[in-house]
């Protein structure tokens, strides 16, 4: 027999502003963790770690030269119509969330 399969979300039960509202609570924490991750990342960097081991976790760091194309310089030399056949195209969907301003009543 065939296993039934939920068609309700976690969230099918919430109004769309509480789900927007969770969406930033979310997002805000994820900056704050990338801001100390960061923190941490340059730590080792600035003290000239290349392997360290804690109690939980290891750590390794190491550098490599990334190579990217220069897309100005591709569409100056090649042209703009040889660049858009020469691309992939995709559709991406984006959810951009933002703090409101909070209007406080004046009391009477």
């Amino acid at each position: 027999m065939p296993k039934a399969t939920s068609i309700l979300s976690p969230f099918h039960n919430l109004p769309v502003g509480e789900v927007v509202d969770q969406l930033g609570s979310v997002k805000a924490q994820i900056s704050d963790l990338e801001t100390r991750e960061k923190a941490l990342r340059d730590e080792l960097i600035r003290r000239g770690i290349t392997a360290a081991s804690g109690d939980a976790y290891g750590a390794n760091v190491s550098s490599a030269v990334r190579w990217s194309l220069d897309i100005k310089a591709l569409k100056a030399e090649f042209g703009a119509d040889w660049y858009d056949r020469h691309c992939r195209q995709a559709l991406v969907t984006t959810v951009k969330v933002e703090p409101r301003a909070v209007v406080l009543p004046i009391a009477a």
